[in-house]
């Protein structure tokens, strides 16, 4: 088989060899649609270890049209086939690989369907299901997230922003936004993507070995890229009390106050959260400590670290 011997395959069987003493994924990955074909039609175990979807991951295109032909000829097959497709569909679409989700499509991938992803481990637990839609929200390609056609009555728009915001993807986010995702799909009117890229502070250059030092502006640019995004379409800061508010503040902490004032000042500039909610958030005796590199920052925003001042600076804004 590895020399693509057909003729000497065909003896061997003959003569009483076991066509299932050799995986149909080494038969696939041999690249010869003869060689496929010949082993699929003598009783190939096509189920056995996900043969297809190794092929597929591998990039072997000449086995999509022998792959094709035998779940036509295999109605029976459908579903365990279908999956195989899906779980390489997945996959693809998590890397960003127009050419190879175009292909999947073709051969009747699924994007909506859940299950796992070839090659990641954890998502064989059924709580990890994932679906090709959410995989290609990780995408730093935003052509592939266009390629699956999301659609509004069909697809929660929510959780593929959510997915967009946490990984962050600010391109695949605005596309989201124009098609018509609601940035603020939470009870009490907040959204619920914000809090998924704020979360992403904590996750942003993690390194068990690193040193303490804290997290620069540069280095967490692409989650305020996508605060930003949302901000900028009407996104409101809400956050669950005490978790959310806590998990920012702890997140922040780990940050240089730079970033802070940055967030502050994007709140402010769209107006997406009240100022009680920004002295909450700076209450703590940790949170000042952590701030008063850039006091003159925070007044120039009309932030007092004090407060007493703070009350007497909320009084007046609500007389005014």
């Amino acid at each position: 088989m590895s020399a693509r011997r057909l003729d000497l395959v065909e003896l061997l069987l003959a003569n009483g060899a076991d066509i299932k003493s050799i995986p149909l994924a080494d038969v696939l990955l041999a690249w010869e649609p003869q060689m496929m074909r010949f082993f699929l039609d003598h009783g190939a175990d096509s189920l056995a270890g996900r043969p297809f979807a190794v092929a597929f991951g591998e990039k072997i295109r000449t086995a999509l049209r022998p792959f094709v032909e035998y779940k036509r000829a295999h109605p029976e097959l459908g579903v365990q086939l279908q999956e195989q497709l899906d779980c390489a569909l997945r996959y693809f679409c998590s890397k960003g690989d127009l050419k190879w989700v175009s292909l999947l499509m073709w051969a009747g991938g699924d994007p909506r369907s859940r299950g796992p992803c070839l090659y990641e481990e954890y998502t064989e637990d059924p709580e990890c299901y994932t679906s090709g839609l959410e995989e290609a929200c990780r995408s730093e390609n935003p052509d592939v997230l266009r390629r699956l056609k999301p659609d509004p009555s069909r697809d929660n728009f929510s959780e593929l922003l959510h997915h967009a915001a946490f990984w962050p993807r600010k391109a695949t986010l605005e596309y989201l936004l124009e098609i018509g995702a609601n940035p603020n799909d939470k009870a009490n009117g907040g959204s619920s993507a914000l809090d998924a890229a704020m979360r992403d502070l904590s996750f942003v250059g993690f390194n068990p070995y690193r040193s303490k030092a804290l997290k620069s502006k540069y280095e967490v640019s692409k989650t305020l890229d996508c605060v930003r995004g949302l901000l900028a379409h009407g996104a409101i800061w809400n956050p669950d009390e005490g978790y959310g508010l806590n998990s920012l503040r702890r997140s922040l902490v780990e940050c240089e106050p730079a970033v802070t004032i940055e967030l502050l000042r994007l709140f402010r500039q769209h107006n997406a959260c009240p100022a009680e909610r920004v002295h909450k958030l700076l209450g703590t005796p940790r949170m000042k400590e952590h701030l008063k590199p850039e006091t003159n920052a925070l007044l120039r925003l009309g932030i007092h670290l004090d407060t007493r001042a703070n009350a007497d600076a909320s009084k007046q804004r609500r007389l005014a």
